[in-house]
């Protein structure tokens, strides 16, 4: 390869790096009858993750994290935030899915129904400030509730965050 050949294709790669947006995002999940992250956050966390990637993000999360009270839920917040802050990325987005305490026993099972609401937060790190804070119940599937149902829900939430972090 020759000289201005490999130039230019170093100049072409800085410049694509230069301008790929990148988050970080951590899930946490809500239900005091599980002892373990379940499966269904498993899915939706590896789901975003591949959207976000698939979009040209640069994109980093903490491990899914179980929860069952405000302080911890501000423990994992700060957790996330700070290694949020320290890798450089652009926005930490931090999710929140609330199951239902007596239908979801079960960590293996993958299923949307399982799940009542999800909320989110979503911080741009360049300035602190929130760019969006919201709740949102989950319809619950009809018919057969499936894996796929739920690897649908998720990448239709990452469309939709990735389009609040291009109106920023």
């Amino acid at each position: 390869m020759g000289k201005k050949t490999f130039c230019a294709l170093l100049w072409l790669m800085c410049a694509v790096s230069g301008f790929c947006a990148s988050v970080s995002f951590q899930i946490v999940q809500h239900n005091d009858s599980m002892s373990s992250v379940c499966n269904s956050v498993l899915v939706i966390e590896d789901e975003i993750l591949n959207s976000f990637f698939n979009s040209g993000y640069i994109v980093s999360n903490s491990p899914a994290s179980m929860s069952s009270s405000a302080a911890q839920d501000k423990k994992l917040w700060n957790l996330g935030y700070s290694e949020a802050v320290e890798g450089a990325f652009d926005d930490f987005i931090q999710i929140h899915l609330y199951f239902n305490e007596s239908t979801a026993k079960n960590t293996q099972t993958v299923a949307l129904g399982m799940i009542d609401k999800i909320g989110w937060k979503i911080v741009s790190l360049k300035n602190g400030k929130t760019v969006e804070e919201k709740t949102k119940s989950i319809k619950k599937t009809m018919g057969a509730d499936t894996e796929d149902n739920v690897r649908l829900f998720a990448k239709d939430f990452a469309v939709y965050i990735q389009g609040v972090l291009r109106k920023k």
